[in-house]
């Protein structure tokens, strides 16, 4: 199979096996599609966290969520994320 690359993904095949991330180019990109194969196969697992919430959640009155909600809990993730990557 031939599979024509954008310039600037071909580029960064390049640079990943200069890199030593892989032997050569086709390597990545097997390994890199067996990587989303399996993560779309992959049933969603709820955190204990989540589940909690969501029960929490369903005993109180429900309110329409506003932009302001969605600020919050944009921030929330991001802040979440940033703490992940330190």
């Amino acid at each position: 199979m031939t599979v024509d690359l954008p310039k600037d993904v071909e580029d960064y095949l390049q640079e990943q096996v200069s890199a030593g991330t892989c032997s050569d180019p086709a390597e990545l990109v097997n390994d890199a599609l067996r990587c989303l194969r399996d993560q779309q196969h992959k049933p969603f697992q709820p955190s204990p966290e989540l589940e909690a919430w969501l029960l929490e959640s369903a005993e109180q009155p429900a309110t329409p969520l506003v932009k302001e909600d969605f600020q919050g809990i944009r921030s929330r993730v991001q802040a979440r994320h940033s703490s992940d990557q330190k």
